[in-house]
């Protein structure tokens, strides 16, 4: 039992390069808090924020746009009203049609 114990840290000595690397590497890349584990989920997380971050841009140029024709014409608000809200004049009957 001793002579395994001996054999194992001479082992360890004889091989302290290759050993301190292994923890090094074990370390910084799995148990540290700023190991590259987490530098890959926080990677994955800043992905997908910044395509939410696009949808929004693209949804807000959007609503800018109908805000600026909302504001410009005349055709514009009254086209809403009709689609959107259900809107009609007095001489028109207005049907709703909804699928499933």
């Amino acid at each position: 039992m001793g002579k395994k114990l001996s054999y194992i840290g001479q082992s360890i000595l004889r091989h302290k390069y290759l050993w301190t690397i292994i923890l090094f590497v074990i370390i910084v890349g799995f148990i540290d808090s700023n190991s590259m584990l987490q530098r890959y989920k926080l990677s994955q997380n800043n992905a997908a924020i910044r395509a939410e971050i696009k949808q929004y841009d693209e949804r807000y140029k959007a609503d800018s746009r109908t805000f600026r024709d909302l504001q410009m014409s005349e055709e514009a608000v009254e086209n809403v009203a009709r689609v959107e809200l259900f809107m009609k004049t007095d001489n028109e009957d207005v049907y709703v049609i909804e699928e499933n």
